[in-house]
């Protein structure tokens, strides 16, 4: 990495990304199961155009985003992939740059299908479309009577073609009974679809958590993304895959002073030295994705006791609950509140060591901004720049 000059930057293995993907194929076994990998949010942080090449170049032939740009970004990369949309589209112009693009869009409501409807009949262009149905989370979708409707009138419509249907599960890692309730309540509908004489051939409900603890929910099609970035959902599973994480936050040391037993470090003093050490300053803070959790209302009384003791343990410096960093494959702790932009770390005082060594730093994947240069490896190449091997 020295030629390439970089004060921070993320390796990505991509031998690891190929990794997850057999080991999710193997789960699925000899089923007749399309995999639809989801790669939102720039791939979990991992690229989302490379991840993609990777994976198509392993025989992948549909992907899942979120959003539009996300989906038009692969497109202007080459990816000819099948691109299923997974967030409703609001405006005419959305619907044309998606029909335009042969991007397969989510419907969850009557208005977005009244714009595909007049949108299409007006310019003669087809559109591939996957109805969405709420069982649970609450988020967005059709309910069966809005369905119907659109099946109705869609068959009308040469230029649409309604692929799938789908619904999300809310607790598929932590709530067996919740799932299968979910999970009857799409049954219930995909039948009543078929009674009508409508004919949706792709049905899909299991997302990664249902991947690992409900085979006979597959259906058609999966939806897997978590598994992909080399990490289980959180929950327990009695299955587990032998995943690897693709994804190294890099840097370097810029600084290295000692400092004395009682001394103080950081913003407003929050942490004080109990012995002699060598304090290295490392350019990753907040905006890097470093000591940042996502914070939501605990899920009830035993989630929020667990929130308030990591709390606790974090304030007294336990071990377990430390950020660390990995510098020569042995972890030393961060100290002191995070800066913007800088972290300081604890160091043994006569540690052998100079600025500009390398570190390993733990980060929110999906934080790290987009302008850190990402570094695809394999079979120990390194290539700069979002190149691939």
């Amino acid at each position: 990495m020295e030629a390439l000059g970089l004060e921070k930057w993320i390796e990505i293995d991509v031998d690891a990304v190929i990794n997850n993907l057999y080991q999710v194929q193997d789960r699925l076994g000899e089923r007749q199961v399309k995999l639809i990998a989801v790669i939102k949010a720039d791939a979990y942080g991992h690229g989302a155009v490379p991840v993609a090449r990777c994976l198509s170049r392993e025989g992948v032939e549909f992907f899942a985003v979120s959003f539009l740009e996300e989906a038009l970004e692969l497109r202007r990369a080459g990816i000819q992939s099948d691109i299923l949309l997974l967030t409703p589209l609001i405006s005419p112009h959305q619907f044309s740059a998606a029909i335009a693009n042969h991007i397969t869009v989510t419907v969850t409501s009557f208005l977005e299908y009244e714009m595909i409807d007049r949108i299409t009949a007006e310019t003669g262009h087809s559109l591939t479309m996957h109805l969405k149905t709420d069982t649970g989370l609450g988020r967005f979708g059709l309910n069966l009577d809005e369905i119907l409707e659109i099946c109705r009138l869609a068959s009308r419509n040469a230029f649409i073609y309604i692929e799938g249907i789908y619904t999300h599960m809310a607790e598929a890692a932590f709530n067996p009974a919740y799932t299968h309730k979910q999970f009857r309540q799409f049954e219930e509908i995909t039948a009543a679809i078929s009674s009508r004489g409508f004919d949706i051939p792709c049905k899909h409900c299991a997302n990664s958590a249902v991947v690992l603890n409900y085979p006979k929910m597959y259906l058609n099609a999966v939806r897997v993304g978590t598994l992909l970035s080399g990490q289980h959902p959180a929950g327990k599973f009695q299955t587990r895959l032998k995943l690897k994480d693709p994804f190294i936050f890099k840097t370097r040391i810029i600084s290295l002073r000692n400092m004395e037993e009682g001394d103080y470090l950081g913003y407003n003093r929050t942490h004080r030295l109990k012995k002699p050490a060598r304090i290295a300053v490392i350019p990753v803070g907040f905006e890097d994705g470093l000591a940042l959790d996502v914070v939501n209302k605990p899920a009830g009384p035993v989630d929020m006791l667990k929130h308030v003791t990591k709390t606790v343990l974090r304030y007294f410096n336990a071990d377990r609950f430390t950020i660390t960093v990995k510098i020569r494959g042995r972890e030393y702790p961060v100290r002191g509140k995070v800066f913007m932009q800088m972290a300081l770390v604890e160091l043994p005082p006569h540690l052998d060591i100079a600025v500009g060594e390398e570190v390993e730093v733990p980060v929110r994947k999906v934080l790290v901004p987009r302008n850190i240069s990402r570094v695809y490896t394999q079979k120990q190449k390194l290539l700069p720049g979002g190149q691939e091997p």
